[in-house]
């Protein structure tokens, strides 16, 4: 199975919300105005980090949706915004709490699924792990997880 998903490194977290703006940014267009970004950072009392999709292989959010509105779609977990009803049954179902409806403006407004769709618009990746100052966020791959279980496994050999 082909993983991809944004890993994220608390520790070097600094809070500043650079990746909030940068992603808000980078998905915005005239059918979606509005601040919405894909991720959201929490601040305990020292420590912050962004709460992001992990694109899981056994997503709840897919299977709790009762319209189909969300798919995997080469390992990433994808909005069809057309079959979206707001029912907010994905948001729940979440366990990092990494997706939202927003409402549409106007009298016939649509609801929308945001959520980290790993900046698949994008030929320069996630918006998010471009501008991190701190590069405490990065794309985890499925190679890149396989050499990171070899090396640790190899350490306690």
């Amino acid at each position: 199975m082909n993983t991809s998903f944004i890993h994220v490194d608390a520790g070097a977290c600094i809070g500043c919300r650079t990746c909030e703006v940068s992603c808000a940014v980078n998905h915005q267009s005239d059918e979606q105005p509005g601040f919405h970004p894909r991720l959201r950072v929490y601040k305990a009392s020292k420590d912050s980090a962004p709460a992001v999709c992990h694109q899981c292989e056994a997503a709840s959010c897919l299977s709790a949706c009762p319209t189909g509105a969300l798919r995997k779609k080469n390992g990433i977990v994808e909005p069809v915004q057309t079959l979206c009803i707001g029912c907010k049954s994905c948001v729940m179902a979440c366990p990092f709490g990494a997706v939202d409806i927003v409402a549409g403006a106007g009298a016939h407004s649509t609801m929308t699924i945001v959520k980290c769709d790993m900046c698949q618009h994008d030929p320069d990746g996630p918006a998010c792990v471009r501008t991190c100052p701190t590069d405490a966020l990065s794309v985890m791959t499925s190679e890149r997880l396989q050499q990171l279980s070899q090396r640790k496994r190899s350490r306690l050999f």
